[in-house]
């Protein structure tokens, strides 16, 4: 075989080679590609199950507000409370298992990130923005917001 003929074998054999890397490579990404939406689909399918149950600790949350204010003298009552307390701690800590957490505001200052503002009450002694109560309790799950926290903050 002449040295231009095992030149040009040795060039088409590199170039088919170097194609087939190539298309290997291009496989992988969309392999990868399909994963990735596959990881994305099934945390989505989370989020949206954990703002269910979300929905269920606000449920417990506004019938023991309206037992407590309905009937705080009544010991049965107060009994079915704790009760139902339990559940919630149980839902609560299926939650947390699940790195879904509640937002906390060590400061005291609402954050637009964080909070979806209800209602605003004027006081001179605190500086705006200042929480004065959390109307409903915001969530974060690995980091990605599930829900707004609602508020009423301090606006001078």
């Amino acid at each position: 075989m002449k040295a231009s003929n095992i030149k040009t074998d040795i060039e088409s054999r590199r170039s088919e080679i170097e194609n087939k890397i190539q298309d290997f490579q291009r496989m992988v990404l969309e392999q990868d590609h399909k994963i990735e939406n596959l990881e994305n689909e099934h945390e989505r399918e989370l989020d949206s199950i954990f703002k269910d149950i979300l929905t269920v600790i606000d449920a417990f949350d506004k019938a023991d507000r309206r037992l407590a204010e309905q009937y705080s003298e009544n010991e049965d009552i107060q009994k079915a409370r704790k009760r139902f307390a339990t559940s919630k701690k149980k839902l609560v800590e299926i939650l947390n298992k699940n790195n879904v957490n509640e937002i906390q505001f060590p400061d005291g200052i609402a954050t637009l990130e964080d909070c979806q503002v209800e209602d605003t009450e004027p006081n001179a002694s605190k500086p705006n923005n200042t929480i004065i109560s959390v109307e409903k309790a915001g969530y974060r799950r690995n980091g990605r917001l599930l829900r707004l926290a609602e508020v009423i903050v301090v606006k001078n």
